[in-house]
């Protein structure tokens, strides 16, 4: 299973275009897609799903049916809301299939424009996909308060006075961590107020050749020759891409990428392989 250090996140898990795509995030508990589902994988409190091709979303009966078999609470699961009903069905069908009963389950449907708290000091914005198939992708940020300007001078014995008194000092910030575009045809930086400041940018790369840019645009993937013009946009420390065709292999793409990139951007790119 590959695994892609990014400052203190690791990234661990799998992505080929059309097989499966799975991308673990342990240290924010989280999961983007669930193509397929290592049983490592089981304990991970939070799923979000971009999209309903079989290669991003198959690996849920299995994390939900171990919870369950575990006595574990069932996860949180993120999904487009387009498809909600329909993988409900689906579900429903196996779990009775499977044991007779129905699993414990816990799916949530998402639009465009929500924003999602899921943890203590974390909340995923949902951003608009550009898919061949109706898609979301997700912005992570970390919920902070800062103390305002106004108090910055003060004491620690005048600020406890100040919050006794019932004044509010703080406002509430977000820090953008983690963007997952899912598969795309891209996203404009502007989008979301934070997306171009994200310290991690995880971006589909399925087509690489020229060869290959017809079919990018028909299927709506990402192309390489797209790469350089996006990076201006962003100033993300991490940029990983993923995804890859299978005409591909490792080395190649290796090659083809660093060959096609400006060599003042081959620090900051990674590639999911």
């Amino acid at each position: 299973m590959p695994l892609l250090q990014c400052g203190n996140w690791i990234l661990e898990g799998k992505s080929s275009s059309a097989v499966a795509t799975y991308i673990r995030i342990k240290e924010l508990d989280l999961i983007f897609d669930l193509g397929r589902c290592p049983m490592k994988f089981i304990g991970t409190n939070h799923v979000f799903i971009s999209h309903f091709h079989l290669d991003h979303y198959f690996g849920l009966p299995i994390y939900i049916s171990q919870r369950w078999l575990a006595g574990m609470p069932p996860g949180n699961i993120y999904v487009p809301s387009s498809g909600f009903k329909q993988l409900q069905h689906i579900l429903n069908q196996l779990s009775e299939l499977d044991a007779g009963k129905s699993w414990n389950y816990h799916i949530t449907p998402v639009e465009t424009g929500e924003e999602i708290p899921f943890r203590r000091n974390l909340i995923a914005h949902i951003l608009p996909g550009n898919h061949s198939v109706p898609a979301v992708s997700y912005l992570i940020c970390e919920v902070r308060n800062k103390l305002k300007e106004e108090y910055i001078n003060l004491s620690g014995k005048e600020i406890v006075e100040l919050k006794k008194s019932g004044i509010q000092i703080t406002n509430e910030i977000q820090l953008p961590l983690v963007a997952y575009l899912g598969d795309t045809r891209g996203i404009s930086s502007d989008t979301h107020p934070l997306l171009h400041k994200c310290k991690l940018l995880i971006c589909e790369c399925t087509f690489l050749t020229p060869e290959h840019r017809e079919r990018a645009k028909k299927t709506k993937h990402f192309h390489l020759e797209m790469l350089p013009t996006f990076l201006e946009q962003f100033e993300s420390e991490y940029i990983v891409l993923n995804h890859f065709s299978r005409r591909y292999t490792p080395d190649l793409i290796r090659e083809v990428v660093y060959n096609q990139l400006p060599t003042s951007e081959h620090s900051r790119v990674s590639l999911f392989i």
